[in-house]
């Protein structure tokens, strides 16, 4: 078992080195031999789709905004451990219920010409997963999560939550680990309502039946989700 543990250890190490390494590609080209290193939001102004489709890969994480690319430093490990947790509970319950299709964060949305957004975790509706192509969605996704960075945080509460509501997305979920707190904005009709949760029980209006405990992303080592899983589907241990 220890030497499972080493080589999984060294398999993540090599990952994070060969996700560093294109990062560090990226910046160059942007920025021709200058390296901007991490934490960073670099912006990249009068960038076309086809441009924005040859700069990005699955390894990189990035938006297109208005003809801007804003390019996203690599997610600490905080940030991962939560994104893994999540998505396992979202998919999980989804397939479960057979609701529709949860995509993690290298999932595109296209929203408008010039826009193409990637949330960390979004999820569309069984009756609408024909707008799911092969390399992007073509609009926006009924519901969308995003785990904030401090180095990001401004830019996904303003600029990439706008873009969200003008989009129409239905639920967004904001969860933010450095103070605590899961900011929940539902659209009813026309207008967003806004929801803060720093404890107890958060239900999805969206992916309905599916919830989560706001404490359990605060714990330093997060829960076991398979027995999350079960609470949430009401499963018998």
């Amino acid at each position: 078992m220890a030497g499972k543990g080493k080589a999984q250890r060294e398999e993540m190490g090599k990952e994070r080195k060969g996700r560093s390494e294109k990062d560090r590609n990226l910046t160059e080209l942007i920025y021709r031999t200058k390296v901007i290193e991490p934490p960073y939001l670099i912006r990249k102004f009068g960038v076309s789709e086809e441009e924005y489709d040859q700069l990005t890969d699955e390894d990189t994480k990035a938006d297109l905004f208005d003809g801007t690319l804003i390019i996203h430093s690599p997610a600490s490990t905080r940030h991962e451990t939560i994104f893994k947790f999540l998505l396992f509970l979202m998919y999980g319950y989804t397939e479960q219920k057979q609701l529709g299709e949860v995509l993690g964060s290298r999932e595109t949305m296209h929203l408008a010409h010039c826009r193409k957004f990637e949330p960390d975790i979004l999820f569309v509706r069984k009756e609408r997963l024909e707008l799911l192509k092969e390399k992007e969605l073509e609009g926006a996704a009924d519901m969308v999560v995003e785990i904030l960075s401090p180095w990001a945080k401004d830019y996904d509460l303003r600029e990439k939550r706008q873009v969200y509501h003008e989009a129409g997305v239905d639920e967004i979920w904001f969860i933010d680990d450095e103070e605590r707190k899961i900011v929940v904005d539902r659209r009813e009709g026309k207008k967003y309502t806004t929801e803060t949760t720093t404890s107890g029980k958060l239900d999805s209006v969206v992916m309905q039946g599916f919830f989560v405990h706001a404490e359990w992303f605060w714990q330093e080592i997060l829960p076991n989700p398979f027995l999350c899983l079960q609470e949430i589907l009401n499963l018998k241990v």
